[in-house]
């Protein structure tokens, strides 16, 4: 037998078939910008329709066309969405040890941009669909797949637009997309994630206002530069309170065995003392939880008026990337920069740049317990904890659109670990190991005839 209970003769062909898939997409560059999904899903369109499964292509522009694949079970049931993007972010070749959009696989690997992000999870979502269609569809309810455009910039096009304008093409009770399934080593077992909501982001400009001069007559509490050099630090390290849910307390629990440390973790009063102890300490833990507590600030852009080297402008301006847990207001965003800047002296004013509301689906229900199932049985020392993305993806527009779904982010990797993968989505050399192709498409596979039961 191969891993995960089939014959070495199947195990082969799903490897083969999956790979080829894979390698076939990574090779499609969908940059975006400009994007240009549409031959991505056009080969998706080809693939599936070989298996029997109907499919449609709808879109804003010809360039940015979706994929709607639909099948039918054998008897009535609930209906599981598997949705992914087809746009993936830019590439610098010369960064590359092979070129970013070659889809070679070499030394164990398949390279590429979009081989983690997420073209892996399109890959293993048209194979499960189109290996169930040839089995004969043999679950209830009915499957759908749809790949989307525009998810990294999310201006148009995609997700967005789809919902919008298509509703009835992608209504459905459960949905699985990106932003989870890499796990950190806890002993002898692994801790797995599967994302039940994503922090929202009220991102804003901050602008500082001074007098203008000659750069040989130091204005000192009049130069907007260095009252805008005081408020990016002060914002960079501003601590807000903090707010430790459910959902951030139980996957504290699993990644921090030692209970006295999870305890003080876990405590709103002393949680934020205790993650600067582990930044200071090296732990690298507190990166993974840090972001879960609350209101946080990141200063990206700075940028201030005039070029001349000799001249002191009248004002500069920041933006600050700021990300808040599903529930936090604007209010509480500007009450929390006001408290950050209090006391620095000079002019200053706040203009939001763009908001989004966090979004949540229940952490448990029907979709858990399969996820949990099926992740038991193919990864036995596995547990898995529900969790909060720092980013977000296309799931926001799906539950802000149907209310009633339940979506997760989930696609496990088993060769590797996040820490060996390093952060190599976005990133140059991004790859994935040969052996999780076919494993995803095989636990999606798995995943939909036990959701579709």
């Amino acid at each position: 037998m191969s891993p995960y209970g089939i014959g070495r003769a199947a195990w082969s062909e799903l490897e083969r078939e999956s790979l080829a898939l894979l390698s076939s997409l990574v090779r499609i560059d969908t940059s975006n910008p400009p994007g240009n999904e549409t031959p991505c899903a056009e080969l998706l369109q080809r693939f599936l329709a070989d298996a029997g499964v109907r499919t449609q292509l709808v879109g804003e522009t010809p360039a940015h066309m979706n994929l709607v694949a639909r099948l039918p079970g054998t008897r009535p049931g609930p209906t599981l969405l598997l949705l992914g993007h087809t746009d993936v972010v830019p590439a610098e070749a010369t960064e590359w040890q092979e070129a970013p959009f070659s889809g070679v696989v070499k030394n164990g690997y398949l390279w590429g941009r979009g081989a983690l992000d997420m073209k892996n999870q399109l890959a293993a979502a048209a194979v499960a669909m189109a290996r169930l269609a040839r089995a004969g569809a043999p679950f209830a309810g009915e499957l759908l797949f749809a790949t989307t455009a525009d998810e990294e910039r999310g201006d148009h096009c995609g997700a967005r637009w789809l919902v919008a304008e298509h509703p009835d093409l992608v209504r459905c009770d459960y949905l699985i997309n990106e932003g989870g399934g890499s796990y950190v080593r806890i002993g002898r077992r692994r801790l797995y994630t599967y994302t039940v909501g994503e922090k929202g982001y009220a991102q804003f400009r901050v602008r500082a206002k001074g007098r203008g001069g000659h750069g040989s007559v130091p204005l000192h509490k009049h130069n907007a530069v260095t009252t805008m050099a005081r408020a990016i630090v002060a914002l960079a390290e501003h601590r807000p309170p903090v707010h430790v849910t459910d959902t951030a307390a139980a996957y504290i629990e699993y990644l921090v065995p030692n209970r006295e440390l999870a305890a003080l973790l876990t405590d709103d009063a002393s949680s934020r003392e205790t993650i600067a102890a582990m930044h200071a300490a090296g732990d690298e833990r507190a990166y993974l939880i840090e972001p879960l507590l609350g209101i946080t600030f990141s200063p990206t852009i700075a940028h201030a008026g005039g070029e001349a080297p000799n001249v002191i402008p009248s004002h500069a301006e920041a933006i600050i990337d700021c990300r808040t847990l599903p529930g936090h207001t604007e209010h509480e965003v500007e009450t929390e920069v006001r408290r950050a800047l209090a006391g620095l002296g000079g002019t200053w004013d706040l203009e939001w740049v763009d908001v989004m509301a966090g979004n949540e689906s229940p952490a448990d229900g029907p979709l858990a317990a399969a996820l949990r199932h099926v992740l038991a049985a193919m990864v036995p020392r596995a547990d898995l904890v529900p969790t909060h993305l720092c980013g977000f993806t296309d799931s926001r527009w799906f539950r802000a659109a149907f209310p009633e779904v339940t979506a997760y982010g989930f696609c496990p990797f088993d060769a590797e670990d996040a820490v060996a993968m390093g952060g190599r989505e976005h990133a140059r050399d991004e790859r994935i190991a040969v052996s999780d192709v076919p494993f995803q498409a095989l636990f999606m596979e798995r995943l939909v005839t036990e959701v579709l039961r």
